[in-house]
């Protein structure tokens, strides 16, 4: 599947193609094949190198279709909590990654789940994120980028992922203090350089992330409706 689809991307116009495929998973009812869908269309995305192109595309945002992408993968891609991490981080949303990974501590973690934030530590080391390790180096204007790398080291069990991960955030300047005081708490959409990225409604993609795992939960635990209750509680309070 994986050359297939990476041969169709180099025939064809690749944005076109994940943006039609985005559209069809967005209405795919069977939730855990779109689930497994998008992971793989972003493993595809994060480490193809014919997709060159279109990850730099994503990761400035410089212009209105590139953010139009995002938005458009954003909404299928909240059918995998780890892939809508993996792509905030791909488009230096760093703001927003630390909203969703607050979030996680509500969702249902299972191995499975824990096995894709491993592989995203494992990209997160490779050269695909090199410029995301650069900004570790100004800690004072990466703040939200800091707290989200922190924020997948515990959702972690102390295991491979946890200790590389751990030596990383360790080489990183003053990258124990996540002071209350930093007076410049920007994610990259606070750039005034990515004007584009200020007109996203990131509140709205929120709740959209919000409202495809309330279903994820409702659909799995269909038998056990004060469950999927308990869940729409929790995310009320959170909205």
């Amino acid at each position: 599947m994986f050359s297939f689809f990476r041969q169709l991307c180099l025939l064809l116009n690749a944005e076109d193609i994940y943006r039609a495929m985005s559209e069809i998973l967005l209405q795919e009812e069977d939730f855990q094949f779109a689930s497994l869908m998008v992971r793989y269309l972003n493993m595809i995305l994060l480490t193809s190198s014919e997709l060159f192109d279109l990850r730099d595309q994503l990761r400035e945002l410089a212009t209105a279709e590139s953010c139009s992408l995002f938005c458009c993968l954003y909404q299928s891609w909240c059918h995998n909590p780890v892939a809508t991490v993996s792509l905030c981080l791909l488009t230096q949303n760093y703001q927003h990654a630390c909203e969703l990974l607050i979030i996680f501590g509500h969702l249902e973690v299972n191995v499975e789940f824990l096995i894709q934030i491993d592989k995203l530590v494992q990209l997160i080391e490779s050269p695909i994120f090199t410029y995301l390790r650069l900004q570790l180096l100004d800690t004072q204007h990466n703040y939200f980028l800091l707290k989200s790398l922190y924020g997948l080291l515990m959702l972690l069990p102390q295991s491979d992922a946890f200790t590389t991960l751990r030596n990383r955030l360790d080489c990183v300047p003053n990258g124990r203090v996540l002071s209350s005081d930093i007076s410049d708490k920007r994610g990259a959409h606070d750039f005034p350089s990515r004007e584009h990225v200020q007109r996203i409604n990131f509140k709205e993609l929120l709740h959209q992330f919000k409202t495809v795992q309330q279903k994820h939960f409702i659909n799995k635990h269909s038998r056990s409706p004060h469950l999927a209750k308990n869940l729409l509680n929790v995310l009320v309070r959170q909205a």
